[in-house]
């Protein structure tokens, strides 16, 4: 799929699309060209001024298993958002080559990136924020 289309697809994905924490957050999209897994990390801790170990690399399954979790099934918004993160993990999984979710630890506001790679290391990352008090 070319990078174009691929991004509006990846769009579409994500409009309207919630995570949700203590607070509610949209994902953000951007195109970060070609990075290794450490040049990955470096990007993410130079944007936030914080040295690399304050990121947490969490397990991407995971991530989606509990995006996916519906906490109340009589919650109709809850359920439709979901399913919408369900449907854009699908869909990462089979337009991208990897896929890595980071957290930037050390304060109750938590940028959250779902960063995507394709096979020659072209990266675009989901960006949004977890707020836990």
């Amino acid at each position: 799929m070319q990078v174009q289309m691929l991004l509006e697809n990846l769009s579409s994905k994500t409009e309207g699309l919630l995570y949700f924490s203590e607070s509610e957050y949209p994902l953000t999209i951007e195109q970060w060209g070609q990075l290794n897994d450490n040049d990955v990390q470096v990007k993410i801790a130079g944007s936030h001024q914080v040295a690399a170990n304050a990121l947490t690399a969490v397990n991407t399954a995971d991530f989606f298993n509990a995006v996916t979790r519906i906490p109340d099934p009589n919650d109709a918004a809850m359920i439709a958002n979901a399913q919408k993160f369900g449907a854009l993990y699908q869909f990462l999984q089979e337009h991208f080559s990897r896929i890595q979710v980071f957290r930037v630890e050390g304060d109750t506001n938590i940028p959250v990136y779902i960063v995507c790679h394709q096979p020659d290391n072209t990266c675009v990352a989901l960006i949004t924020t977890a707020i836990e008090s």
